[in-house]
């Protein structure tokens, strides 16, 4: 803003179309001289506090020793411009500040077209100042970040090894899967002091179904055939002159048989006994033509 000052405490001879240099300025700003300086310093004052920039930032003190320097310390107090590097051609040497008394937002950068809001960029090392702190004094948030987008945002390392972030809390943060692991819960993995639900269990199967070593299955198989007393034996079925005794789910394929008409020996022949031919947990009895009685089958693995 340039303020103008029409006439001088001398005055100037009037031109022949107008009255003197002084009769001018006193019909436009009217008083005496010193009354007219005395008004122009006040518009001055009023101008200057109006023309005051918005935002300054401050160089260091001392009298600047390289050009660098010496656009540095020039930026000292220098108003901050949009749309333009500030300071122009240097960098500000300290803090720049705002400072706003107000029960709400103390700055608010928008852009209203699809580029974005702001960029915090700096070099700082480890154990430096961070290039963003969001420290709130009172108890309420320190931050928060909303968007239309199905992603919330990136926290991207060098390393994809390395940690993404630390936190001294140890509450359960709402809404994030912490209690996944690879997309599965908690309770969906053995814990190291608990015994698996299936340990008793072999390829899927109960340790009742396996035969033991030294141990002794039998079936004791009447007319019929029907089971009478058992051990391990959970069925017997009879086509001619052959008797197929199950035993559960146990392999007994390379136990050892033996069979016994029950009663009395047989009048001719004898009964067979071998493991069955489709079935691991299968034995198949043979009886001679006319065999009607029972018999006792043995099988030790």
């Amino acid at each position: 803003m340039r303020l103008f000052t029409r006439g001088t405490d001398g005055g100037r001879p009037a031109g022949p179309a107008g009255p003197s240099t002084p009769d001018r300025a006193r019909s436009r700003w009217g008083g005496s001289t010193a009354e007219r300086a005395r008004r122009a310093a006040g518009l001055a004052a009023t101008a200057a506090i109006v023309a005051a920039p918005v935002a300054l930032a401050s160089g260091g003190g001392g009298s600047p020793t390289t050009p660098r320097a010496a656009h540095t310390a020039s930026a000292s107090g220098t108003t901050i411009r949009g749309a333009i590097h500030n300071p122009a051609h240097s960098s500000f040497t300290r803090t720049t500040g705002m400072f706003a008394n107000s029960n709400t937002w103390a700055i608010r950068l928008a852009n209203t077209g699809l580029g974005g809001a702001a960029i915090a960029e700096c070099h700082a090392t480890g154990g430096q100042d961070p290039c963003l702190n969001s420290d709130n004094h009172g108890n309420g948030l320190a931050f928060l970040f909303d968007t239309g987008g199905t992603t919330g945002g990136e926290i991207l390392l060098t390393s994809p090894n390395d940690v993404p972030f630390t936190t001294n809390a140890h509450g359960v943060a709402t809404g994030l899967n912490a209690n996944y692991l690879q997309g599965k819960q908690a309770s969906e993995f053995q814990l190291a002091n608990k015994p698996a639900a299936d340990s008793e269990k072999l390829a899927g199967q109960p340790a009742t179904a396996y035969v033991g070593t030294g141990q002794l299955l039998f079936a004791d198989v009447a007319k019929g055939p029907t089971l009478q007393s058992t051990r391990g034996a959970t069925a017997v079925t009879q086509s001619g002159t052959e008797y197929t005794v199950t035993f559960g789910t146990s392999d007994v394929g390379t136990c050892s048989f033996t069979a016994s008409p029950s009663g009395g020996a047989l009048a001719s022949g004898q009964l067979g006994v071998a493991p069955s031919t489709t079935h691991t947990n299968e034995v198949v009895v043979s009886a001679p033509t006319g065999f009607e009685g029972g018999f006792d089958l043995q099988v030790v693995c």
